[in-house]
């Protein structure tokens, strides 16, 4: 048994229902909405770009990063990189609007997954390529499924 603390897993957004509550992930996300009341900073991010897999919505409860945020970490369209323990996931209720990019607005999205998580690190992902991280994060899975 570890005394130490638990690993990370780098992760894809929408990979996270694959993950059980208490596993600690990290992940990159693009802001979609942000509740001031709840602390809550919802997350997505259209990847794959397929219509056949459900989209995922990450609810952040950011409370315990309140003191460090910076208020452009929570402006819509912003990408961050998130480090938080999953806290469980549920199906998505509504009929939310969705243009497939990780921003609200669009076409009707098909029912989705939230999954609720307790960020303790968040920041901003600057410039990042989303692009070059997908396929990073694709050549990772592939030589972890090659390596089992």
């Amino acid at each position: 048994m570890s005394n130490g603390p638990v690993p990370t897993h780098l992760i894809l957004l929408s990979d996270l229902p694959s993950h059980s509550h208490g596993e600690k992930v990290r992940f990159l996300g693009c802001v979609s909405r942000y509740d001031p009341k709840t602390g809550t900073l919802c997350l997505e991010h259209a990847y794959p770009a397929s219509t056949t897999k459900a989209r995922v919505t990450a609810a952040v409860d950011v409370n315990l990063l309140l003191e460090t945020l910076k208020s452009t970490d929570t402006q819509v369209g912003e990408w961050v990189n998130v480090m938080a323990y999953v806290q469980g996931s549920e199906p998505e209720k509504g009929g939310k609007k969705f243009n497939g990019v990780g921003h609200q607005g669009g076409k009707e999205a098909d029912e989705g997954t939230v999954v609720k998580l307790q960020a303790v690190m968040l920041w901003s992902a600057g410039g990042v390529k989303v692009w070059e991280y997908e396929k990073s994060l694709e050549r990772r899975k592939e030589v972890e499924v090659v390596a089992e």
